[in-house]
């Protein structure tokens, strides 16, 4: 991850640069990794447990009978610690910081794990992982990205409050997670495109529409440099081979 003396500053939020150019799409069907992101679940505060679990019987209606029982058995969405993780925890230490930081000291905890992976995902007939707070999200008409677990809902971007007190907005970069494929190789449009109603929620339309005429201005700017470079470029070429012939 860049220095933060590289980023850029942006209605009062420190903004690294990578989001304007670094390509993303989430597509499970494109790069067939069944939802290799949510590897051991994902992390929620009891809060968001909460909320989720208000439309439990609805999310519940998505997964097989083996992911209701252990659900119903825990009594919760969220994992108990000590049952889950007997010999302690085994979050990754780079994860644990940046979640830490992300949720700025408030508790969290894994959700339930079931037969090693998210208790919350399910198999399709085409053999395809989805998770069921996103599909009952979509199925029920509401923005999935205001729904989801904020763990979920943001990756790989990463919004957090620094030593100074400045809001960042950066991106996730746990070294452990580099061989998720649209990590690996990345497509689509950049980030700050592609991942616009995350933004949105995270920060809000003002930011965003902020942050859009920065990148657009900014890219712009470089778009118009590389051009002057190339014919520049071009004029060397010309006046070299110009040269040559009349020598």
């Amino acid at each position: 991850m860049p220095d933060e003396n590289s980023y850029v500053e942006i209605s009062s939020v420190l903004v690294n640069p990578e989001i304007f150019t670094r390509p993303y799409t989430c597509d499970v069907s494109k790069y067939g990794c069944n939802s290799l992101c949510c590897y051991r679940s994902c992390l929620a505060t009891p809060e968001e447990a909460s909320r989720i679990e208000e439309h439990l019987d609805g999310i519940l209606a998505y997964l097989p009978s083996g992911n209701r029982e252990a659900i119903g058995n825990n009594g919760s969405v969220l994992a108990n610690c000590s049952s889950q993780c007997p010999t302690g925890c085994v979050i990754h230490e780079d994860e644990a910081r940046a979640l830490r930081r992300n949720f700025n000291g408030s508790d969290f905890r894994c959700v339930l794990l079931f037969q090693n992976n998210c208790s919350l995902l399910y198999t399709t007939s085409k053999g395809i992982r989805y998770c069921a707070v996103h599909s009952y999200a979509l199925e029920s008409g509401m923005a999935w990205e205001q729904f989801k677990f904020s763990d979920c809902m943001q990756y790989p971007l990463s919004l957090f409050t620094n030593e100074a007190g400045k809001q960042v907005l950066s991106l996730q970069d746990t070294p452990f997670l580099q061989h998720i494929p649209c990590l690996r190789n990345p497509a689509g449009e950049p980030m700050y495109k592609g991942l616009r109603k995350i933004i949105e929620i995270l920060l809000g339309e003002e930011f965003y529409g902020a942050l859009s005429s920065y990148a657009e201005r900014s890219l712009g700017e470089k778009q118009v440099r590389s051009r002057r470079a190339k014919s520049k470029n071009a004029n060397r070429v010309v006046a070299d081979h110009t040269s040559r012939k009349i020598t």
